[in-house]
């Protein structure tokens, strides 16, 4: 078989891979909950607030320890929303299964997967 040929071998399976994790109960579950996170005016809100203080903070505005502050409440205060808490659980879930799968590849390529599929400081 040629490089080539397998080159589009694997491109096939990896497009196989995420139209079927798109299909997992996982997936749509983070899917949905960040639609919900996205019509949660009040979450929104929040997280534009949360955008102000930390811009502030990067740029060095204001009272770095106010922003601070403020930045501490309000993301405390977010965690507390059902749609913001339904998201980390549907995000928990998916990494879960995303591990699942990268041990699945390493156990058939003899290496691990993720490890070895990182940039490296060479390319």
């Amino acid at each position: 078989m040629s490089e080539m040929q397998q080159g589009m071998d694997v491109e096939l399976a990896v497009r196989g891979l995420v139209e079927a994790l798109r299909e997992t109960p996982e997936f749509r579950a983070l899917w949905e909950a960040a639609r919900a996170i996205n019509h949660d005016n009040e979450v929104q809100n929040l997280l534009q607030q949360i955008r102000s203080h930390q811009s502030a903070l990067q740029w060095g505005r204001g009272n770095g320890a106010e922003h601070l502050r403020a930045l501490r409440q309000l993301q405390a205060q977010l965690e507390t929303y059902p749609s913001v808490q339904a998201y980390r659980t549907a995000e928990q879930a998916l990494r879960a299964l995303f591990q699942e799968v990268d041990e699945a590849i390493s156990r058939a390529a003899g290496v691990e997967f993720a490890a070895n599929a990182r940039r490296s400081c060479c390319g």
